[in-house]
């Protein structure tokens, strides 16, 4: 206290000759202390900011490690932080507030520090709960940095699913130790928040699993009112910043497998949000300026919400189905007309991508489609004969999978008949050789490159 009260007086001299004696000021053990000694700290911060605004970086910087940890090493349980931390990171918290406010072009800085200190992929997963709380809890007292903040946060949370492939956390995973998320209720298991989560074996996947904890509890948090009530504005708002984030770093990222969920999660709040997703995802489907592999990303993010998510009605379902044909026949007619068609599936990747999805979800989802006689005629009117007789032939490039409970579907109900195509396809299967400009070959499958965004869920 009496160090602090002392350099005030002398901080006009504190210039650039001096920094290494600031460092260490700014370097003190200050926020473990009461709240006299932060408010004394706080008042000498900002005045040494104000006559020297050289600093503003360094002071930033040294915040960051407190956001990262306090001496605590154990993750918190159901992502729930402690009392004892959470008195730290406020003291903290309160010296940062202050300063974003006196000194609002500190934030272009403080943007760059957090992306400096971002713990790296395979520190500790406290380490990353902590300091995505911190990010997080930084956006309610300067919303404006909420966007950039998602940014960062996405990048990183894409980085560790991109290195914690399905295969190896299922192989290190035992199937009773895992609780298998049922992305059919697009809600939190509230037993299972309760009850003392189990790490990941996985230490990329804890580490995901730990930081997505945050951020959807974030999402429930920013988007309800005390009493558990949706707050239409705030939801609103967020799901925008959400899909501007999902837009530039998920969409255009092959293969993800759980970072996707966030938006599938705040898409069940209400069913707005997830017609307004399917309808901004279906934009990209079919705006030829969008890049073809990010057109094909759309259309299977968009078939794989219209499969597994319970909230998306009938009428949603219908009105995509439609519009998918729709485009399909469109599509088909244009083809029609020329005298030779290339059927390479890299040349019509997007229409063959468009018809598999649109099997895909007539397959899935065929018991609520052949509910009523209403419905039934509804699927009729597609004209899927046309689709699956086309010269263009989408059976061929289909996944097996898909292709064959397709064809079983359209015959249990009359809706056409696949098994000649399927047949005819194996007879003449053939493979497809490529000849680039420097004379080398490659043998390229005949099958679209598939995923499933939103098949199961498998971290804890």
């Amino acid at each position: 206290m009496q160090l602090l009260t002392e350099v005030q007086e002398c901080i006009s001299l504190m210039d650039k000759e001096l920094k290494h004696f600031v460092e260490a000021l700014l370097m003190l053990d200050w926020v473990h202390r009461n709240s006299e000694i932060v408010k004394k700290f706080q008042e000498f911060l900002l005045n040494l900011l104000s006559a020297h605004n050289y600093y503003t970086k360094s002071a930033l910087e040294k915040l960051m490690p407190i956001f990262k940890s306090v001496g605590f090493e154990e993750e918190w349980t159901n992502g729930v932080s402690t009392k004892k931390e959470v008195f730290v990171f406020d003291h903290a918290h309160a010296v940062l507030r202050v300063l974003l406010q006196v000194m609002p072009m500190a934030c272009d800085v403080l943007v760059q520090v957090v992306v400096k200190h971002f713990p790296y992929l395979r520190r500790s997963s406290h380490e990353h709960e902590c300091f995505i709380y911190n990010m997080l809890k930084i956006t309610e007292y300067q919303p404006k940095l909420r966007l950039e903040f998602l940014l960062i946060i996405f990048k990183r949370l894409v980085s560790l699913d991109v290195y914690a492939p399905k295969e190896e956390v299922l192989e290190q995973e035992e199937v009773e130790e895992c609780f298998e998320m049922d992305v059919e209720e697009a809600e939190v298991n509230e037993e299972a928040a309760q009850s003392q989560r189990v790490g990941m074996k996985h230490p990329i996947a804890n580490n995901l699993d730990i930081s997505m904890v945050q951020v959807f509890m974030y999402l429930r948090s920013e988007c309800h009112d005390g009493d558990g009530q949706l707050d239409w504005e705030r939801t609103k708002r967020l799901y925008h910043d959400l899909v501007t984030v999902f837009e530039q770093v998920v969409l255009s990222t092959h293969a993800t497998h759980h970072v996707q969920f966030l938006l599938f999660y705040i898409c069940s709040f209400k069913v707005t949000l997830a017609e307004t997703f399917l309808n901004f995802l279906w934009h990209k489907v079919v705006s030829p300026n969008v890049p073809s592999i990010v057109r094909q990303s759309a259309i299977m993010y968009m078939g794989s919400l219209l499969c597994r998510a319970s909230y998306i009605n009938i009428s949603m379902l219908k009105a995509s189905i439609s519009e998918m044909s729709t485009w399909i026949h469109k599509y088909i007619s244009s083809q029609d007309g020329l005298e030779y068609i290339n059927s390479d599936v890299r040349v019509h990747c997007v229409f063959y991508t468009v018809c598999q999805t649109l099997f895909y979800v007539i397959a899935f989802r065929h018991c609520d489609l052949v509910h009523t006689k209403k419905n039934l005629t509804f699927l009729q009117s597609l004209n899927l004969t046309k689709m699956v007789t086309c010269r263009l032939n989408p059976l061929k490039v289909c996944l097996p999978v898909v292709a064959q409970n397709f064809a079983a579907v359209t015959r249990t109900y009359q809706l056409a008949y696949c098994y000649s195509v399927l047949q005819h396809n194996a007879r003449y299967s053939m493979p497809v050789i490529h000849q680039d400009k420097g004379c080398a070959v490659t043998r390229e499958s005949t099958l679209l490159d598939t995923f499933f965004p939103f098949d199961p869920f498998i971290l804890c």
